[in-house]
């Protein structure tokens, strides 16, 4: 059986990808020399960035769960085959052709990267704090790299679920994720307090995709005044904590107001669903692994380049991504597809 497409989720992608392409582009992109006040506000513009990547996490983490909650209800069984299997020609191909390409702009000169830092973002480990580390062309796979680590153990974690109460146990896991969190920031252990927070945005997002039907009608029938009210407290604790005065908050709080947000969005009313049921935007946000990519090479601080240049590279990018999630992407994930049930068959 498989999952429906949720057209406002995907409407969501594309609102997180802009969160992200708004950072970069007001940072560093050479912005600053047109409008000076922008160091001002620039820990706010990078929180709104992140918040961006954290709306993909929870996003991911529902997504997947679903297909995988689908395929145990219609089997009896999930097959880890198949899922790395549809999970890799999903991701890595086109990982892998950008990547190709900056390495082939390096050997002209028209941008600097290393062998070293591609295949460390290649091997999905630019969010760790490598001695070499990732330049600004491969940095932005950090956030592919918490999602592919997290996969690599989340299908076990699925399964144990699975073998009991599956709600009751995800959120035992979500709260060991808080406590070893918490527990890393009181010692004063940053990076790694927010590695494992970072998870617990992708954990939600599986928790949300089991809960009940019923609880899931329930927090898309809220009032919009409980919803613009989640919307409204974390947009003020973006804007008004202190500065790192959010990783509490960000382990306690946000992950919650997240799911909110995204998995509550109020779209029985006519001119909310106007928004988040738009062809167009739903199209944008089908294409936006694409344009999270590929806005790296256009948002890119190059000398003497004024910010409507950048944005000239920006539009170029979202037809470029248009062509690659048709002529490459699709076919990677029919590829991926068909080997996937494959590998069913061959176990059922």
């Amino acid at each position: 059986m498989a999952v429906k497409r949720i057209e406002h989720i995907d409407v969501w992608r594309f609102f997180a990808v802009m969160l992200v392409i708004q950072e970069h582009f007001l940072l560093f992109s050479g912005v600053d020399k047109y409008w000076s006040q922008i160091e001002t506000y620039s820990l706010q513009i990078e929180r709104f960035g992140e918040l961006g990547v954290l709306i993909f996490f929870s996003i991911s983490g529902f997504v997947i769960c679903s297909a995988l909650n689908s395929e145990k209800q219609t089997t009896g069984r999930i097959c880890l085959s198949a899922f790395y299997t549809r999970r890799f020609f999903r991701i890595i191909p086109p990982l892998w052709f950008y990547l190709a390409c900056m390495m082939l702009f390096s050997t002209f000169g028209v941008l600097k990267i290393s062998g070293w830092q591609v295949l460390t973002s290649a091997a999905f480990l630019c969010n760790l704090p490598l001695e070499k580390g990732c330049t600004w062309f491969a940095g932005h796979t950090w956030s592919l790299a918490y999602e592919e680590q997290f996969y690599l153990l989340f299908p076990l974690l699925f399964l144990w679920a699975w073998r009991g109460l599956k709600n009751l146990r995800l959120f035992m896991a979500m709260s060991w994720l808080i406590i070893i969190a918490l527990t890393l920031l009181h010692y004063k252990q940053s990076f790694w307090s927010e590695y494992f927070a970072y998870f617990l945005f992708l954990l939600t997002g599986c928790f949300s995709a089991l809960l009940p039907s019923k609880w899931m009608q329930w927090l898309r029938a809220l009032p919009f005044l409980f919803w613009f009210t989640a919307v409204t407290l974390l947009m003020s604790l973006l804007i008004f904590l202190p500065n790192n005065g959010d990783s509490t908050f960000k382990i306690l709080c946000y992950p919650v107001l997240v799911q909110i947000i995204v998995f509550g969005t109020p779209t029985h009313l006519w001119w909310v669903k106007r928004i988040f049921e738009n062809v167009s935007l739903s199209y944008l946000g089908r294409i936006s692994y694409s344009i999270y990519l590929w806005q790296e090479l256009a948002t890119a601080y190059y000398e003497n380049t004024s910010w409507w240049q950048t944005l000239g590279y920006l539009i170029l990018v979202f037809g470029f991504a248009a062509l690659s999630f048709h002529y490459f992407e699709m076919p990677c994930q029919r590829l991926g597809t068909r080997l996937s049930n494959r590998l069913k068959a061959a176990k059922s």
